[in-house]
């Protein structure tokens, strides 16, 4: 005999079909609806889908007594107390009273809380619930795991403590009045393991691996000190040679420059750059035929000019210089 237990994460998201022909597309399961007071799912909310993808369609409730499984779909079946206000009528609950446990926080009398309702298994026939599953989000449900609480440590539905709620149907409606709401639970839960987490594990395996990390750890602490050693040696000698070849051209600028002033000559006076271009542009060059005989024979004839000796090419005398530098090691 097939289990009739069901829970809420296998029918979510499933296509419903109804109609006359039980063929017609309605929408996908959405949310669960639960009793007010007892620990049963009485039906659950269907999402349809937007007409002409503009205008959005009124969810349908469908009771937990008005479908079937066929092919893996949920059918409606053609009855007007399976859906919406006559469903409720049959079911003997006032949809406004109805509660969506899913999401709700689970808490102790004493206010200690353990995430939210997750997967809730429950008779996919009667609505009774068997258990459910705490939810702390994905990180910490891998970590720590996820406690399956049954449903005799369960006492239901608590208002004044936990979230706020909103009436079932009207979830993310603003209203002023705010309602608190959580899932009661025993205080037997707090004794529950968790199932599924990593912490327990990796606990499990803490000391091993500790001590593997510090025989590691005190294996490499003389080759470390070896490698230090030699790397320092490398280092101090690097530095030495490096020290040495500065020694040695250190003066190589200084020095440049000095061969360079000689080789220059001295340093001409202010304005003597200007005689010194007109002499050179006088050089060689014939008096003009015009100028009178007599003042050419009584005015002595200059001197020419010292020429000076050729000047040194910079370049040549830097690296007559680093030449010298670099013998010297």
């Amino acid at each position: 005999m097939a289990s009739t237990l069901i829970t809420t994460g296998e029918l979510t998201g499933v296509r419903v079909v109804g109609g006359k022909s039980g063929q017609k597309r309605i929408g996908k399961v959405r949310h669960f609806v639960f009793h007010p007071k007892e620990k049963r799912c009485v039906g659950f909310i269907v999402k349809r889908p937007d007409f002409l993808w503009m205008f959005r369609r009124k969810d349908k409730f469908v009771s937990i007594e008005g479908y079937d499984l066929v092919d893996g779909r949920v059918a409606i079946r053609d009855v007007s107390e399976a859906t919406d206000r006559a469903a409720c009528k049959a079911l003997g609950v006032n949809w406004d009273d109805c509660v969506l446990w899913v999401g709700l926080p689970v808490m102790t009398e004493d206010g200690q809380s353990f995430g939210v309702v997750g997967d809730v298994a429950f008779n996919r026939r009667t609505g009774a619930v068997e258990s459910f599953d705490t939810d702390a989000g994905a990180t910490a449900n891998a970590l720590l795991g996820t406690r399956t609480i049954p449903a005799d440590l369960i006492k239901g539905f608590r208002r004044g403590m936990g979230a706020a709620v909103a009436p079932t149907g009207q979830e993310g409606v603003q209203t002023d009045e705010v309602t608190l709401g959580a899932i009661l639970v025993s205080d037997e839960v707090k004794a529950l393991a968790t199932e599924g987490g990593v912490a327990e594990k990796a606990g499990a395996a803490t000391a091993v691996t500790v001590d593997k990390v510090r025989t590691t750890v005190d294996k490499a602490k003389p080759v470390a000190s070896e490698m230090a050693r030699k790397t320092g040696e490398v280092v101090n000698k690097g530095a030495y040679a490096t020290g040495k070849q500065i020694a040695a051209t250190k003066g190589m600028f200084s020095s440049f420059k000095e061969e360079y002033d000689k080789a220059r000559g001295p340093k001409p006076a202010k304005g003597g750059r200007a005689i010194e271009k007109a002499d050179d542009a006088s050089k060689g060059v014939a008096k003009p035929a015009s100028k009178p005989a007599a003042k050419a024979s009584t005015t002595a004839k200059k001197p020419a000019a010292k020429k000076p000796a050729p000047k040194k090419n910079m370049f040549a005398a830097f690296k007559e210089e680093y030449d010298k530098a670099r013998h010297d090691d």
